[in-house]
């Protein structure tokens, strides 16, 4: 079987709903059948990837994504966005790295399927 190529647009906050539990559950399985998973986060989406935040009864967003960045889940987030909630490089996960609109259209245009998360 082909390797396929999985983009998710998250735009929803991290503990605002079940989106970014959704992205991660979603991320490990296709990786785990052995394809390709890129994530381009937007809007709120993006602070599902800085450190130092803290959830109970939810799954955790920061450990989640860390966890799938080891395994190959590549991560792109809007620089506009990270810049608009003064968001800084040092404040992300290691391996979520700033990018643009005209990253998200590459990623897209690699990409076999697209989905949306989020509002």
């Amino acid at each position: 079987m082909a390797r396929k190529a999985l983009t998710i647009f998250l735009t929803a906050a991290p503990y605002a709903g079940e989106s970014v539990s959704t992205a991660m559950r979603l991320a490990r399985a296709v990786l785990e059948a052995g394809h390709r998973v890129n994530l381009f986060a937007a809007a709120d989406g993006v602070y599902a990837f800085t450190t130092g935040h803290r959830a109970k009864g939810v799954p955790h967003a920061e450990a989640g994504f860390r966890v799938l960045l080891e395994q190959g889940q590549h991560v792109a987030l809007c620089g506009s966005c990270l810049a608009t909630r003064g968001i800084k490089r040092e404040q992300l996960l290691p391996g979520a790295e700033p990018s643009s609109m005209e990253g998200l259209f590459r990623l897209i245009r690699a990409s076999d399927i697209l989905i949306t998360l989020g509002s």
